[in-house]
């Protein structure tokens, strides 16, 4: 029987997934399963909601859902095999230093790991998220002293970099007061574009060094965020687990890229 295991719920992890959809159970974290509900309407005979940190059983194979931090509801897949191999799925993740406390991935070696390469490139060691989100707080707090009446906003998926919201939102008080008072009336705009893919290499991790572009009254700023690894968590990440074999699932287009990922690999987790 075909089971599909869904780590999160974005486009390019659910395509496929529809309305109509009958091929086989979706398993997945309760969260994704209500987005594949609510957004793609797939009958909820299909779907199966694993909650977090429960080990299940299906068709002889335990399975565990581990927290991503990637977007709400990602999860690491941990599968644990019948023949005794441990087989652990990254979906998109961020990799942290509380993974290395998660006790499945302490207490049991994995042999095989599917690891999210988005930013496997030595030349993506982007800051912490917390220096990030600091940093987009100052921001916004000394534009907001200079033009009160002015617009913050941010880009993001339809699900994702929540965090950047909530940070902004603590350091005004409560964004709604905010928003309500001036939205008849702005002066200006903020807007933040967090992604991993404005990180530069000259700015290394002085976040102080960034230079908005401003046309008119809109002013954006480039900011490396991201909900997936840098190169650096990467590497702490495997040199972690340790794993017998490493797969990775993006930016596989071309020999060389799998070369050069292979060769950090190697490097990584050598005696």
């Amino acid at each position: 029987m075909l089971c599909i295991f869904l780590t999160h719920f974005h486009y390019d992890h659910y395509g496929g997934l529809t309305k109509g959809w009958s091929n086989g159970p979706i398993y997945c974290t309760p969260l994704t399963a209500r987005l594949l509900k609510l957004c793609l309407s797939v009958n909820p005979s299909f779907i199966n909601p694993l909650e977090l940190d429960t080990e299940y059983v299906i068709h002889g194979i335990k399975v565990t859902m581990l927290e991503a931090n990637h977007c709400p509801g990602a999860a690491l897949i941990f599968f644990h095999l019948a023949d005794g191999r441990r087989v652990l799925h990254t979906g998109d993740f961020r990799a942290s230093k509380l993974m290395q406390s998660y006790p499945l991935l302490v207490n049991q070696r994995v042999h095989s790991v599917y690891l999210d390469t988005t930013y496997c490139n030595a030349k993506y060691t982007f800051p912490p998220i917390e220096d990030v989100l600091s940093f987009v707080v100052k921001v916004t707090r000394d534009s907001l002293k200079k033009q009160p009446k002015t617009l913050v906003i941010v880009g993001a998926y339809s699900i994702g970099k929540e965090r950047v919201y909530l940070a902004i939102s603590e350091a005004l008080g409560t964004l709604n007061q905010y928003l309500e008072s001036n939205v008849d009336h702005y002066r200006s705009i903020l807007a933040f574009r967090p992604t991993g893919w404005t990180y530069s290499g000259t700015n290394g991790s002085n976040l102080d060094l960034i230079k908005p572009t401003t046309r008119g009254n809109v002013t954006t700023y480039g900011v490396p965020y991201s909900e997936h690894s840098s190169f650096l968590e990467l590497r702490e990440f495997v040199q972690f687990l340790r794993p017998e074999k490493i797969i990775p699932t993006v930016n596989i287009g071309n020999a060389s890229q799998r070369d050069k990922m292979q060769n950090y690999f190697r490097e990584w987790i050598k005696p």
